[in-house]
């Protein structure tokens, strides 16, 4: 049985080892004009598949960008009602504020306004907190802020003013747009910028680690004594912008972790 052959059948190609080329698949062109619209409908779909809604500026791309700090955590009604009889006892003056709902994860589920920070000891100017930060610079104050007073400084001093630096701001980490979010902005913190006692002696919170004069060695125990009942402690002089004051916080870390310098 005989069967019809071209006249010219196609010789492959011959590759550069000498082996026969796989001949290509024959596939049917489109017109351009075809072609082109294929391709817009395809870039069509894919609009909004692909890009974000806003892109984000080259400054603010990261592999692994920070999660949003989340909102201050609820009070604990029977926690508060402890906190806020102790306070009252050492003699602390405050009001109890509404809830205040800061943006993004600044605020306060119960904050205190505190006028005085135990009994004779006032606070100026009048600072905004948590009740946990009020009872811990009470009870350090009461402690070892006086205690200290009277053996280093004189043994009628008497504290009577807490200057404070800071208590509530909404703000990033040392004012930084954009840092982690301050513990200031939880009502966690309080920066204390002196200390006045009853004989007229106001002692500023500056760098005091080689001052070997008896106002040197007050600053610097009861630095050290704060970190009783604070979870953060930055002394004058810590770093660059802790030189005129004295950062307290209750911030709470794993495995009760305290940071003190």
């Amino acid at each position: 049985m005989a069967f019809d052959l071209p006249e010219n059948p196609p010789v492959p190609e011959q590759r550069p080892d000498g082996g026969a080329a796989v001949e290509a698949p024959v596939t049917e062109e489109k017109p351009a004009a075809e072609e082109n619209e294929a391709a817009e409908e395809e870039a069509v779909e894919k609009v909004g598949e692909d890009l974000p809604d806003e892109p984000p500026m080259p400054e603010e791309r990261a592999e692994n960008p920070p999660p949003p700090d989340p909102k201050p955590p609820e009070e604990d009604e029977g926690e508060f009602l402890r906190c806020t009889a102790a306070l009252t006892a050492l003699g602390a003056q405050f009001d109890v504020l509404a809830p205040i709902d800061g943006e993004g994860a600044c605020g306060m589920a119960r904050p205190l306004k505190v006028t005085a920070v135990m009994e004779g000891v006032e606070l100026s100017p009048e600072g905004t907190m948590r009740c946990k930060t009020a009872l811990a610079l009470a009870t350090w104050a009461k402690a070892y802020v006086e205690p200290t007073a009277k053996i280093a400084l004189s043994a009628d001093a008497r504290l009577v003013g807490v200057e404070q630096a800071s208590a509530y701001v909404c703000r990033g980490r040392n004012g930084v747009s954009g840092a982690k979010i301050s513990e200031h902005a939880k009502g966690n913190a309080v920066d204390v910028r002196s200390l006045s006692f009853s004989d007229g002696t106001t002692v500023e919170m500056l760098p005091r680690t080689k001052d070997g004069s008896a106002t040197g060695a007050f600053q610097r125990t009861v630095s050290a004594a704060a970190c009783l009942y604070f979870m953060t402690v930055l002394s004058p002089g810590s770093d660059a912008t802790h030189q005129d004051h004295m950062h307290l916080d209750v911030i709470e870390r794993n495995g009760g972790y305290r940071y003190c310098r």
